[in-house]
């Protein structure tokens, strides 16, 4: 299986694995174009009125300040340079993604992954 291939399908198993839980302050320019509280899926999508690079500073400052601690950045695809980010802050794993949607905007998902007893 190719190296993209193998990225899909690892960022298919955590999708269906996404858990909500561990509170942190998100960036207050996101507007939300859907929410999901019931840990099935991702918990929140939507859009920033940034680049993605602009995005991905606003989110490292609000997940550090809360403790959470980057641990792998994968790459998926380069042409809206969306990527899947992994942070870890104790027993709980967060996934955010990022891309660009336009020259300015930037979209994003994130859900948190709880780690089995």
């Amino acid at each position: 299986m190719e190296p993209a291939g193998k990225t899909l399908l690892h960022l298919l198993c955590a999708i269906g694995c996404i858990l909500i839980g561990g509170a942190f302050t998100l960036p207050a320019e996101r507007t939300v174009e859907y929410a999901d509280p019931s840990g099935e899926t991702w918990r929140e999508e939507g859009k920033l009125r940034v680049s993605v690079a602009a995005a991905r500073e606003m989110w490292e400052l609000a997940l550090r300040r809360e403790g959470w601690r980057c641990e792998q950045v994968i790459p998926l695809e380069t042409v809206s340079v969306r990527h899947l980010e992994v942070w870890r802050k104790g027993e709980d794993t967060l996934l955010l993604g990022l891309w660009s949607v336009a020259p300015g905007v930037s979209g994003y998902q994130w859900g948190i992954m709880k780690r089995e007893p």
